[in-house]
């Protein structure tokens, strides 16, 4: 179920009062900071991760979606898009990083695939981007190696 709640896109996981959940991007500056970050890739999809530099404690995660024309017609990526905000609406809330942009890149093979198979993917891309964001050493760059000079 998503409802508008302070001008943004908000998929709700509790009752029309509770305020806990996953806000929805919308800027093309998001999406392309996310693009930055980590990135888990799947089967079905690409998930992309990164903090927010200015989110404050407690602030919700945010997801994006994006699915591209090489996909197929409007009516296949639309089809795709819906399945994974349900796929995302029904994660636990507590998986989520606060204060952390999520990007779920949509493949081809998302429109076939079950949706008990979408929903774990999901869930183990997940894990697996916050596990990796904790122990990776702040030092080096995103692709973990040391930079010529």
């Amino acid at each position: 179920m998503t409802r508008q709640q302070d001008g943004q896109n908000f998929v709700a996981h509790a009752g029309p009062g509770v305020r806990i959940g996953v806000f929805r991007l919308k800027k093309r500056a998001d999406f392309v900071a996310a693009a930055k970050g980590r990135r888990q890739h799947l089967r079905n999809f690409v998930l992309q991760a990164r903090e927010r530099e200015t989110a404050g404690d407690g602030e919700s995660a945010r997801v994006g979606f994006t699915v591209t024309k090489k996909v197929g017609n409007a009516v296949v990526r639309n089809r795709i898009r819906r399945r994974l905000r349900e796929v995302v609406r029904l994660a636990e809330t507590s998986a989520f990083s606060a204060g952390c942009d999520y990007v779920v890149a949509a493949r081809r093979e998302a429109l076939d695939a079950s949706f008990d198979e979408l929903r774990g993917e999901f869930l183990r891309a997940l894990k697996k981007i916050t596990r990796a964001g904790d122990s990776r050493p702040s030092n080096l760059p995103a692709g973990g190696r040391k930079q010529d000079k």
